[in-house]
């Protein structure tokens, strides 16, 4: 809409004309009197986009400039905060196979009813997949190496093999055909944590289950105590009631030559294999396996599980 222009004078406090609604909207996206677009002429957009480009082109340059300062001083290997300064803290967590999340952490079937075994079984072949077939490692497992009891070079991994698992192998479907089920436990990788272990027989905590004591008892030198220990048993007394007898394969612990971890491509962490030979049928058995070493801190709390992890197991 023109300005009047009175005596070459332009008026601007004139009452703008009384157009019909389409061709208010007509002259809101163009105005043919004014040659504007969107109520700015083409030069005046021209100017603002060269001042947006140049403003952005700014922004751009200067948060490059921030990432590569940024960048340059980080390690895609080694986190900045670690341990006690980092959000994880310097307690590993636990973890267990099978855990079908749909099911949370209970571990339910009816005996000889394969196609509730096989959910079971094909959890812990997807959980150990790497473990025995190097390939699907991003170095295809290259650097990994049998240490024994010699801890690895930095840019090497210790090997772990499944065989020794016994008979909680695949082959016999981790004893779930034949009622005698085995869990897998881990704990949770945290980088630069090393284990203060109870390598002592004279220096083991009190609350320390028998069979755990007894196998440290019955190593023969140091190098074999050097692990962080794993026990499992009942929650309460109608559940340690129900769990007979307890087997840990290779041996209930995780070698110091696993640790630390520092990210190397490869690794792979240690693992406990865990059968309950016999458990009592049709009942709700809550089971917790807990880690052993100095600095692991272990809380017995139902909400913040410490130092351990929680299933349940029932046979039907």
């Amino acid at each position: 809409m023109g300005a009047d222009k009175p005596n070459g004078v332009v008026s601007y406090n004139r009452r703008p004309p009384q157009r019909p609604l389409l061709q208010r909207l007509q002259y809101a996206i163009w105005d043919p009197e004014e040659k504007t677009f969107l109520g700015r002429t083409p030069h005046r957009w021209g100017v603002i986009g060269l001042i947006y480009l140049v403003m952005y082109i700014c922004i751009i340059i200067f948060f490059s400039i921030c990432m590569c300062g940024l960048l340059a001083t980080m390690d895609d290997r080694i986190p900045y905060f670690q341990l006690a300064d980092s959000i994880i803290g310097n307690n590993p967590g636990m973890g267990h196979r099978p855990l079908v999340f749909t099911e949370g952490a209970l571990i339910w079937y009816e005996s000889g009813n394969k196609t509730q075994i096989k959910k079971y079984v094909d959890n812990i072949d997807d959980f150990l997949a790497p473990y025995d077939n190097k390939t699907l490692l991003v170095n295809k497992g290259v650097n990994q190496r049998d240490c024994g009891a010699i801890k690895p070079p930095r840019d090497q991994v210790c090997a772990f093999n499944t065989s020794q698992f016994g008979p909680c192998s695949k082959e016999n479907n981790y004893g779930y055909s034949s009622n005698q089920p085995c869990i897998i436990i881990k704990l949770n990788r945290l980088y630069n944590w090393n284990p203060d272990f109870y390598d002592d027989p004279g220096d083991l905590p009190p609350d320390m289950p028998p069979d755990i004591k007894a196998y440290i008892n019955s190593t023969t030198t140091q190098q074999e105590r050097r692990k962080v220990w794993v026990s499992c048993s009942g929650e309460r007394p109608a559940d340690r009631e129900a769990i007979d007898t307890l087997k840990y394969w290779p041996y209930p612990g995780l070698d110091e030559t696993f640790y630390p971890y520092d990210n190397t491509p490869g690794y792979l962490s240690p693992l406990v294999a865990v059968q309950f030979v016999k458990v009592t049928l049709h009942q709700i058995i809550n089971i917790r396996c807990r880690a052993w070493a100095k600095n692991i801190q272990y809380t017995e709390s139902l909400k913040e599980r410490l130092g351990s992890t929680h299933l349940e197991i029932m046979i039907d």
